[in-house]
Parts: C-alpha cells; structure tokens; sequence
C-alpha cells in the first residue's frame, strides 16, 4: 500500500547533519533516519528480536514485506514540494530573461515533476518552482527557520564549561514536512503502529525537552507509472544485484544525473564510530530502476559487545517522471 504521511510538528525539530553532531540542525529529514526512527519504535512495541527479524525480511526485497520510504519534504499549506531533479530545467531556460533564478530552485510542486501541471516563468519563487503563490504566516519568509540557541556543556572529570550553540528548526504555520511510505501487507499493521508511537515519543534530538513530536495525517494515494526516467527521494546504496554486469558504460546507461554524500557518525549511546558510507542523493535521475539495500554498517567486533547490530538505509525510493528537459 502506497501513502502520503504529512507531518504536523508540535514544537522544533533538530535532526543532526551528521549522526552524533548535536549543535547543526538539518531541516530535510532524510528516508534513513526516518527508517531508524520507525525501527526504535517498532522495537519498543514488539522487542529487539521481532525487530531483527523485521529487518532481515527487508532485506529479500519480498513484495509481501517490502517498505520503502521516502525523505521528508516541504509543503506550504495544500502544496507538495519534491527536490528539483538533477539537470531539469523543466522547459524554462529558453524562456527565462533571468537563468540566475532557475539555479537557486531546489524544490518544485509535485504537479509539475509528474506533469499534470506545466511550469511557467512565472512560478519562480525563491527556491520553490510552484504554480501557487508562496505566502507565509507571521514573521517567516521561508517554510522553516533554524534559530541558533547557546547551551553550555560542562565536564564531568574537572566540572569546566564549555559554551556551543544548539540549532532548533521552527516550522511556519501551515508548513512542514511529508514523506511518501510504501509497505507490504504482511507487516503493514506493524509499521503503522510504529508510525503512531514514533509520533507521541518524537523524532530527532532532545525529543525529552519536547523536540520533534508531532501529529500526522496518513492518506492512500496512487504513485506515478509513467515517465521516462527515474527521480530518486531517498538516500540511495547501490547493490550489486543493480550492477551485476559492472563496467563504466552500464553506469553511464543507469545514471543520468547524481549527487553524491557520505554519512557516517556515532552510534546512539556508545563511542564507537558507524562505518562511513557514500550514498546517492535525493534528486538524483536514473534512466533504470535500481533497487539499493539496508547496510551494515557496525565497526568491527560491536555487535559481539552490544549484542546488535547496525543498519544503514539505502533503499531506492524511485518515481518514474518525464520533466521538460532537452535530452
């Protein structure tokens, strides 16, 4: 079953750049964290061990247990906003005066990336390429700011204080983030009981001072089908099921347009580093499907310390879309 989860924050939100970097805030929650968030839930409602084995059913990439999500993106009131695909320009460099605006859009109107809605010159605003009018409530000018908050952190061996600042993300009225979910029946009922827990306890940092809590509506929808290429919403690691005749030129036929990132970090409430991963970014174009996989990504000898181990989603959560863009 395919749905659109639209997230109402109660409070701010931090979710850290990097795993374990408390003072910079991200706005864009991404698919794995979103994941990691759904199985801490999923662990406290059913136990680690039905959580281990929720995991290892993932990763066969059976239709009856697959979940595959989206990162979370903006929307303004009634308006969906997805990343601007890598290299589309949606049919509008010829026809802007200006082509300095069309670099600064990094988010565009879900309508006009699957084509029900063509885009105009007109429907530049900012970052945002929408046919709607942007507006914002209040003192905003943008759907979120960060507000930079100082906090002092003292040391527990000589009690000397150190002063850092702590980024909080604030939502305006009306705005937040959305997310595309897509689970298997047999384990549909389990995620969706995660999802309602996920919401009362919070998501991100601080959730103790009331951080990242939120009320959600969830609504079936039907996903796009047709499309010449590939726009990818998630964090992506490659398999080598995606890849199995790997040269350069199969690359070259896969891929059109990417973006790469690395993703590392502490693991929660130990001091071990997570194994360093690069990953695909959210609107990357592939001109094929390709599927990714969840990772393993915990340092040598932890799961033998920690009884555990940890995982690295990198899922390709793909929409077939057309866009306005000359080949």
């Amino acid at each position: 079953m395919d749905y659109r989860i639209k997230i109402k924050f109660k409070g701010p939100l931090h979710i850290g750049l990097m795993d374990g970097v408390s003072e910079v805030s991200d706005i864009i929650i991404h698919a794995e964290t979103i994941f990691g968030a759904l199985m801490n839930a999923h662990s406290k409602l059913f136990g680690e061990r039905e959580t281990e084995e929720l995991i290892k059913k993932l990763m066969t990439n059976s239709e009856k247990t697959d979940l595959r999500f989206s990162s979370a993106f903006y929307y303004i009131g009634d308006t969906y906003f997805l990343p601007r695909p890598k290299g589309e320009d949606f049919g509008l460099l010829p026809r802007l005066t200006q082509p300095k605006k069309l670099k600064k859009v990094k988010y565009v109107q879900e309508e006009i990336v699957f084509g029900s809605a063509k885009a105009n010159v007109d429907d530049v605003h900012g970052q945002f390429l929408s046919k709607k009018k942007i507006e914002y409530q209040g003192e905003f000018n943008s759907p979120a700011i960060v507000i930079e908050r100082p906090r002092v952190m003292i040391n527990r061996l000589n009690s000397s204080s150190n002063l850092y600042y702590f980024s909080e993300v604030h939502f305006a009225p009306n705005c937040g983030l959305w997310f595309y979910l897509s689970v298997g029946q047999e384990i549909e009922k389990q995620i969706l009981a995660a999802l309602r827990l996920l919401a009362d306890e919070g998501i991100g940092g601080d959730r103790t001072y009331g951080f990242g809590h939120f009320d959600y509506e969830i609504q079936p929808i039907e996903l796009p089908k047709e499309g010449d290429r590939y726009l990818l919403l998630s964090p992506y690691i490659p398999s080598p099921e995606d890849y199995k005749e790997s040269t350069s030129e199969l690359a070259k036929e896969v891929i059109k347009s990417y973006e790469l990132m690395y993703r590392t970090g502490y693991i929660h409430n130990s001091d071990k580093k997570a194994k360093r991963v690069i990953m695909f970014t959210e609107g990357s174009v592939f001109n094929k499907r390709v599927d990714g996989r969840i990772l393993d990504i915990s340092p040598e000898g932890f799961e033998e310390e920690n009884n555990y181990k940890v995982y690295r989603y990198g899922k390709a959560f793909l929409l077939p879309f057309k866009g306005g863009s000359q080949p």
